[in-house]
């Protein structure tokens, strides 16, 4: 069941999924912390597996402590700045990033701790040690990747628990503070996130509910990519047309259809197309001669609503989407996302309430606007 919390809200997975919780952060660009804690079992990744204790500032639904759920627990911390993951915890002690550093045998520990004893407060401390010329910035971004990977692996997990904690604008919510020090400087959007994730999951099990029907077509929802699509995305992206069904695109393109599934699914949940059903009469008339409907003025909101670099059709492998510098300065573009309608965020938590059990709706009717 869902916590009503203005603050936040919290239940499980297996009602709200991981990345329906990152597309709700990502367009309603909010700031907080998500507490992800998987109930894990033989077929989950050791890197899962191995957790920490869970600290005292973190309480999570009561059913966490029931008999059915006493099995080895993991927590992992992701911070949020307006809709941009910028930091991942995974223990109350925070000494993640200090501890990558050290490993990669860049800095000794204790001068790492100097410098962490140095950095400006509120101030990201990877972007520090760029300042004072000790890192590049090619390694606080494989620092970075190295944390989005440990995310990546969350996707496997389809049983546990989440919570997400708004920080209020003074960057503290009762004991929740913002960790500086385990932030590089960069950053990514919620939703580039879960298609990079979604990419990489083995395990489909979780998802197959969610997969959209082979006879459905697709509507696209922009039209310029704020992501670098890989060959198949890119490939589904352009035939979405309202009218050619995911059979005929796995037909077309010669692609196992349970694969197009998942490209397919990966493009709706980022927000890129929606899945449309063939449910109207063509009175015959074949469908190559049958023109899309013009982009709706919802779309077209969305769409002027980001403020993301975007890329054509033909120039979407172009470029790739630059990672936000994280800076101290307020009025900077510290962690930069666009700027969305309160009618699209709501048009997404109606589509999630329509498609979900009572525990579901009360899970999204619970997250704060």
């Amino acid at each position: 069941m869902g916590d009503k919390d203005p603050m936040g809200m919290s239940g499980s997975l297996e009602t709200v999924s991981l990345p329906e919780l990152f597309r709700l952060i990502d367009l309603s660009t909010k700031t907080g912390r998500l507490t992800v804690q998987p109930l894990v079992d033989e077929n989950t990744p050791c890197a899962i597996r191995v957790g920490k204790a869970r600290p005292r500032d973190v309480a999570l639904p009561k059913e966490i402590g029931s008999a059915a759920a006493q099995k080895t627990i993991a927590l992992c911390y992701i911070w949020f700045e307006k809709g941009r993951l910028v930091a991942i915890t995974d223990d109350a002690n925070r000494q993640r990033l200090i501890d990558l550093i050290e490993n990669r045998g860049w800095l000794g520990r204790r001068v790492i701790e100097k410098l962490a004893d140095l950095c400006p407060a509120e101030y990201p401390f990877g972007l520090y040690l760029k300042t004072m010329g000790v890192l590049k910035a090619e390694q606080l971004q494989l620092l970075f990747q190295m944390n989005l990977h440990q995310v990546y692996k969350l996707f496997e997990v389809t049983s546990g628990w989440f919570m997400f904690e708004v920080l209020s604008s003074d960057k503290t919510t009762n004991n929740l503070a913002t960790p500086w020090l385990e932030m590089t400087g960069n950053s990514m959007r919620a939703t580039e996130v879960t298609l990079f994730a979604l990419r990489l999951v083995k395990n489909w099990t979780g998802f197959f509910d969610k997969l959209p029907d082979l006879n459905s077509a697709l509507r696209p929802l922009v039209r310029q990519v704020p992501f670098r699509l890989d060959t198949q995305e890119l490939e589904l992206w352009q035939l979405a047309d309202e009218i050619t069904s995911l059979d005929e695109m796995a037909f077309k393109l010669k692609r196992a259809s349970d694969s197009i599934q998942k490209t397919a699914f990966r493009l709706i949940i980022t927000g890129l197309v929606e899945e449309v059903f063939q449910d109207l009469p063509t009175n015959g008339m074949p469908a190559q001669f049958l023109q899309p409907k013009p982009l709706s003025p919802a779309v077209i909101a969305q769409e002027a609503a980001s403020k993301t670099i975007g890329q054509s059709p033909r120039y979407a492998n172009a470029n790739r989407e630059k990672p936000v510098t994280i800076s101290a300065n307020p009025d900077s573009n510290f962690g930069k996302s666009p700027d969305t309608s309160g009618s699209i965020i709501k048009n997404l938590i109606s589509f999630l309430r329509n498609n979900g059990n009572s525990s579901r709706i009360e899970i999204i009717n619970s997250f704060p606007l």
